[in-house]
């Protein structure tokens, strides 16, 4: 079960690049509170401690009861964020607020538990197709990650959506055929292969032009 993490944030009367410049200058990022048919509320959080938060386990999915001083306190979520492609801080973060009593639908994480058979006795790679899986659950009960276990699958076997557990406390959005994991054969080993039967059926050719001798 989800623990609630209290975060400060303070109300933004400045809009626009240059206020948004001097936020982030001075370590606060940019945010807009949104959502359970309220207005929408522009703060701004601590860079350091909303940075921290998106790249723990539970990432985005960690419910914050977000204080704004001088108005609301809202359990919210983060919806959407956006990052610095070259210097790679945070730009911008939605914050969504959350009714506790009702289902969210969000993406988890998928974490690979071991190695698989295929990957240690068949000379297979492991292969992660996609990385996370949406879930539909109550606020409070949505899972930190989804475990899924690769150790006895074999060379040529996949592990898909349908393949997970099911669980009492959320169930999964995502399409029962998607792919999530697969042991496959490494590329480099298969270009190994295609070379060495091209070296084979060369060698067989010069082998028959040899046997047929010169032409007359």
């Amino acid at each position: 079960m989800q623990q609630q993490l209290d975060m400060a944030a303070q109300p933004r009367a400045e809009r626009g690049k240059n206020a948004a410049r001097r936020l982030r200058a001075a370590g606060k990022v940019p945010a807009i509170l949104y959502g359970l048919g309220k207005d929408s509320v522009a703060v701004s959080l601590d860079g350091k401690e909303i940075t921290r938060l998106l790249q723990s386990p539970s990432g985005h999915n960690q419910i914050l009861n977000l204080k704004v001083s001088g108005g609301e306190t809202a359990p919210a979520m983060a919806s959407d964020w956006q990052v610095d492609p070259v210097r790679g801080h945070l730009l911008h973060v939605d914050m969504r607020r959350i009714d506790l009593s009702q289902p969210v639908e969000v993406n988890v994480s998928i974490h690979i538990i071991g190695v698989s058979q295929g990957t240690r006795e068949q000379g297979g790679h492991d292969e992660v197709v996609n990385r996370e899986v949406a879930v539909r659950a109550l606020p409070m009960d949505v899972p930190e990650k989804i475990e899924v276990d690769v150790t006895a699958m074999a060379l040529g076997e996949s592990v898909r959506v349908e393949n997970l557990a099911a669980a009492d406390q959320y169930s999964f959005l995502s399409r029962p055929e998607m792919l999530l994991v697969h042991c496959v054969t490494p590329k480099v080993a298969e270009e190994e292969v295609e070379t060495e039967e091209e070296i084979v059926e060369g060698e067989a050719a010069e082998t028959a032009d040899d046997e047929k001798g010169p032409e007359e």
